[in-house]
């Protein structure tokens, strides 16, 4: 495993900032951990009609290793967990901000 780190030192006035960086590598090289497992909140009471279509939709584009768990919630009723059998998916910042979109946001939960 490759080791980052950035430091800073001090700024004297009038001189021009310093950074000096281990290493330096390209953005697309760059690996972001991301979750195993996320859980996403439907709140049926707020869902529009083709919240679970849009969703399955995103879902089928998104392909990936990371699990999903549904909260199925009716505020003040009800909530059942549902796992969703092969729907892994890939969820990078883009995929999460889209399912928020859809669900409200906070709806998201990344548990592993």
């Amino acid at each position: 495993m490759k080791s980052r780190y950035w430091s800073r030192r001090a700024i004297e006035e009038g001189a021009n900032p310093k950074i000096t960086a281990a290493e330096i590598m390209p953005l697309e090289e760059a690996k972001v951990p991301l979750p195993r497992a996320l859980r996403i909140r439907v709140m049926v009471d707020t869902a529009g009609e083709n919240t679970i279509d849009d969703l399955h939709s995103l879902f089928t584009e998104r392909k990936g290793e990371a699990k999903v768990l549904f909260d199925i919630e009716r505020q003040g009723d009800f909530m059942v967990v549902m796992e969703a059998d092969g729907y892994n998916v890939l969820p990078d910042r883009n995929f999460i901000a889209r399912v928020e979109q859809l669900c409200g946001r906070g709806s998201v939960r990344i548990i592993s």
